[in-house]
């Protein structure tokens, strides 16, 4: 069983963000990443759009292509976390593809009304991490795409992220 290795998930993340925003300059978009506990609140990254800024919550899952899901973090037993504190107007979930990674645009608006609908059976509730006080939603890939939540798919296959 693997354990857990906070150092190396934050390596990891963070080449995420560092991949994403290679993106959005790719792009032709102004973008830096946010730093600091004010900015963060807003996500990991700031574009802009027509003079518009667009903030960008990156997660990176290395168990998704194992698992077939995405897992979106919404609270910790305290309070509000992850996609139900973040202050950014989209999140893009990178996970490992046969041949390098791939990025599922959400918007933040509509992905939180679509976890938190009641009776939707695609999502399922679940508790884990410490103690298992945090609550987690998950909900398979091919059921988020199907059912029209992604916004964007992002291919990215010379990712230098663990696969």
């Amino acid at each position: 069983m693997a354990h857990y290795n906070f150092k190396r998930d934050l390596e990891d993340s963070q080449k995420a963000v560092d991949i994403v925003l290679g993106h959005l300059i790719d792009r032709g978009y102004t973008a830096h990443e946010l730093e600091g506990k004010t900015e963060q609140k807003y996500g990991d990254i700031r574009y802009y759009r027509s003079d518009e800024p667009v903030n960008v919550e990156v997660k990176y899952d290395l168990m998704s292509r194992k698992t077939g899901n995405l897992c979106f973090e919404m609270s910790n037993g305290r309070g509000p976390t992850g996609i139900m504190k973040t202050k950014a107007n989209l999140v893009v979930y990178i996970c490992p593809a046969e041949v390098g990674h791939v990025g599922y645009v959400f918007k933040i608006d509509k992905l939180k009304e679509y976890i938190c609908r009641i009776g939707n059976t695609s999502v399922q509730i679940k508790n884990g991490g410490d103690r298992r006080s945090f609550t987690l939603a998950l909900v398979k890939i091919d059921t988020i795409i199907s059912d029209e939540i992604v916004s964007e798919i992002w291919n990215f296959e010379n990712a230098q992220l663990p696969i």
